[in-house]
């Protein structure tokens, strides 16, 4: 994690309750996105300042005074931990000096947000805390904005534009499907590249020559059109020359290719490493995971864990078979699984007449079944190439 400047005065500071850590994170991770670096005080990225004697103090000051907008999530774990009441005291001065302030700013200067059940003593019934549990990180990111906007207007747009995914399209982008049928998986990719969605992570099952990789290599090429997006495609079918593959996967990335020579799952971790530095939107479509070997173990519980926090991150898996979805821990980001069949005849009937005009669905049927529906061969004998 990159080391993050010690600022006169954060512009948010989030006071929370160890259990919702790893909610208020994702929260905190998407206003630094829309704010810039080290404009946000979350506890685990200064280590460094607050380590040794009078973290309280510290702490106390940073919620108090040194913080245009302190964020105070309420659960009932808040109220029951001795760290929380030392940040909530400094949190309640403040709050008490805003009553009695003509300033309005004052008194939004402070933002109750609820994470989890329960209440904190002395927050008063009329007090309105939000309920974000179930709001996406960008969603509660443009509320503490707005809210930080009332504070101090234009501060946010100064800061960094108006969107906590500023590259991904708005709306679901209108992309190019030159192959037989698969509008579903159409679909659901255009909608996995929308800014602010949840599911992050699209897998696709499919058995042999049901089209899959044709598919992955379609979704690189639409990626590579939208400015701004990191993209690349790693093909686990092809690692026997690894290095080859590497380059592929690196080269629309924006980071380094790993040092050669070590083993797989150590060069996608270092990738994942860079990108993560750079924390831009970025696509990475793996194809026949089936072929995996070591390096699913590191999909399983690094890569696809890590979308829970990072809005800036795509995943597409397609193979004949998955990672296991069932219990993980990062199902809530995953789309439902996109069962692959061939298409019948009369789809790649239509598919062919864009190519060629004097194309009979007689001779569509009769390709249909020489190939067996084999996906590779249809494309080759119907599309461009025939």
């Amino acid at each position: 994690m990159p080391t993050r400047p010690w600022p006169e005065k954060f512009l948010v500071a989030f006071s929370l309750a160890g259990p919702q850590r790893e909610l208020v994170r994702a929260i905190a991770e998407a206003v630094e996105q829309r704010l810039g670096h080290g404009t946000v005080f979350f506890d685990e990225w200064y280590e460094h300042y607050l380590a040794g004697e009078g973290a309280d103090l510290k702490l106390q000051k940073i919620y108090g005074t040194q913080s245009t907008l302190a964020v105070l999530c309420v659960s009932k774990d808040y109220d029951d931990r001795p760290w929380t009441r030392a940040e909530y005291e400094a949190i309640r001065a403040r709050m008490f000096k805003a009553r009695a302030s003509r300033d309005q700013r004052e008194r939004l200067a402070v933002l109750p947000l609820r994470v989890g059940d329960g209440d904190v003593e002395g927050i008063l019934e009329t007090t309105i805390a939000p309920d974000v549990r179930e709001r996406s990180a960008a969603e509660v990111a443009q509320l503490i904005g707005d809210r930080l906007g009332l504070i101090e207007p234009g501060l946010t747009t100064a800061q960094a534009g108006t969107s906590a995914d500023p590259h991904w399209p708005a709306s679901p982008p209108t992309l190019s499907w030159p192959m037989a049928d698969h509008s579903g998986a159409r679909e659901a990719f255009a909608q996995l590249l929308t800014a602010g969605v949840d599911q992050r992570y699209l897998p696709i099952r499919g058995a042999s020559e049901t089209g899959k990789s044709h598919i992955t290599r379609q979704m690189l090429a639409n990626a590579l059109a939208i400015p701004d997006l990191a993209c690349g495609r790693f093909d686990f079918k092809g690692t026997t020359d690894m290095d080859r593959e590497i380059n592929a996967l690196v080269q629309e990335l924006g980071v380094p290719a790993p040092s050669p020579g070590s083993r797989l799952d150590d060069r996608l971790r270092q990738i994942l490493d860079g990108l993560k530095q750079r924390a831009r939107p970025t696509l990475l479509i793996f194809d026949t995971y089936e072929m995996a070997g070591d390096a699913a173990d590191w999909i399983e519980k690094q890569l696809l864990p890590s979308l829970i926090r990072a809005a800036w991150l795509r995943v597409v898996i397609a193979g004949q078979k998955l990672p296991d979805t069932a219990g993980a821990v990062w199902s809530a980001v995953a789309q439902p699984t996109l069962q692959l069949v061939p298409p019948p005849a009369e789809e790649w009937f239509d598919y062919g007449r864009q190519h060629h005009d004097d194309l009979t669905l007689a001779f569509v049927e009769e390709a249909c079944r020489r190939a067996s529906n084999r996906a590779s061969l249809l494309a080759q004998l119907l599309g461009p190439a025939f």
